[in-house]
């Protein structure tokens, strides 16, 4: 009986909020073996590259279906929101100072102009 106990309470642990995730970690943990190698197989992930998905909601909704290349859709949501979170802020996508977890999804994402050609 005590087994059977032990083996519940070291069940799936319960997601850990999104606040507690830390982005730029996840980020580097599960998509910079893809993305920020030479000859990875993914894309670069230029502020042109993120922009191109138009809104929050939009690179949000591409994130969830297609990451990470190998098992879409299998990281835990506190994960997607933490590293959205992050490629918004570090590639500055949006105008806004404010915090990028309460961005709404119709928000807009742009490129910097110091991104921007002839600049």
């Amino acid at each position: 009986m005590a087994l059977v106990g032990w083996l519940v309470a070291c069940g799936p642990a319960d997601e850990v909020p999104e606040s507690q995730v830390d982005g730029e970690q996840t980020y580097v943990m599960r998509c910079g073996y893809c993305h920020d190698v030479t000859n990875g197989i993914g894309a670069e992930l230029t502020p042109r590259v993120l922009a191109a998905y138009s809104t929050v909601g939009g690179l949000d909704s591409y994130l969830r279906f297609a990451m990470p290349h190998e098992t879409p859709g299998s990281l835990p949501s506190a994960e997607y929101e933490a590293i959205l979170a992050y490629l918004i802020e570090s590639r500055e996508l949006v105008a806004d100072d404010g915090d990028p977890r309460d961005l709404p999804p119709s928000t807009q994402l742009r490129v910097a102009d110091s991104e921007r050609p002839g600049n």
